[in-house]
């Protein structure tokens, strides 16, 4: 529609200058040819009474000579008709330029849309704990979990980084390297990338009510729009001699977030 609108005003713009040098020219010739003398005779000259010839009238004693010039309207103006083709192909590209900024803010609100429908994040599975067999004082325990991936799209994890508290005077960190995708977990053998904490505690702490453990850390994982993404996670679990692991009451968990720039990191 823009595009017909501009083609349009540059044709009117064609039209009305290029129909203007005629019209002056027409209106010069007919006004030079006014104003040129009539050639009278000699022998058509008129005499008087007493013989005597009268002088030959030249075109400016006409009535053409003293009839005024009719000037061009304002519409035959060629100045106007640039000024009129300017104005508005203005107003064009002003129309085309609000049309386009309104498509572009479109086209984000979409996008962002989109976004938060296939907005991702991991959960953070408790297994179990695994007991040594001599169940020595002080006994060393790993206690084990699981990432599963409980969205509709693939998700790949690439680092984990966790500590593992089961009190306050031993804090053990741990991080592991990798890139495993993860599949949607619909189904029991479904894939989910499983980790572990090793820690040692007194096993007579292990009684009726179960050990406390804190686990705190990062899933660094790319998402199905292939944005690399940084989960925050920090619960609570119970722990008990026969194996079992249970969440308790989270004690905070933040959302995935877009994972900001960092330094390469050195191995060493």
């Amino acid at each position: 529609m823009l595009k017909r609108l501009a083609v349009f005003c540059l044709l009117v713009a064609a039209i009305g200058v290029s129909g203007q040098p005629n019209k002056a020219a027409d209106h010069k010739q007919s006004v030079g040819a006014c104003a040129q003398p009539v050639p009278v005779s000699a022998n058509s000259a008129n005499k008087d009474e007493h013989g005597h010839t009268d002088q030959p009238k030249t075109n400016s004693d006409s009535p053409a000579r003293n009839t005024p010039i009719e000037r061009p309207g304002w519409w035959a103006d060629p100045n106007w008709w640039l000024v009129v083709v300017a104005g508005l192909t203005g107003i064009v590209i002003g129309w085309q330029a609000i049309e386009t900024r309104k498509a572009s803010e479109a086209s984000n609100r979409s996008i962002i849309l989109q976004e938060a429908a296939l907005r991702q994040w991991v959960n953070i599975v408790p297994l179990g704990i695994g007991i040594s067999r001599t169940l020595k004082n002080p006994c060393e325990v790993s206690v084990q979990f699981e990432i599963q991936n409980r969205t509709d799209y693939l998700v790949t994890i690439r680092r984990v980084e966790y500590e593992l508290v089961p009190n306050i005077h031993s804090i053990r960190k741990f991080k592991v390297e990798c890139n495993f995708p993860i599949v949607p977990q619909k189904r029991e053998d479904d894939s989910a990338f499983p980790f572990a904490g090793t820690c040692v505690i007194d096993i007579g702490e292990m009684d009726g009510w179960g050990k406390i453990f804190i686990l705190a850390g990062d899933v660094v994982f790319v998402d199905c729009m292939d944005r690399e993404r940084v989960q925050h996670f920090q619960d609570l679990y119970r722990g008990f001699v026969d194996g079992r692991l249970e969440r308790m009451k989270p004690a905070s968990i933040s959302a995935a977030e877009d994972k900001p720039d960092e330094q390469p990191h050195d191995p060493n």
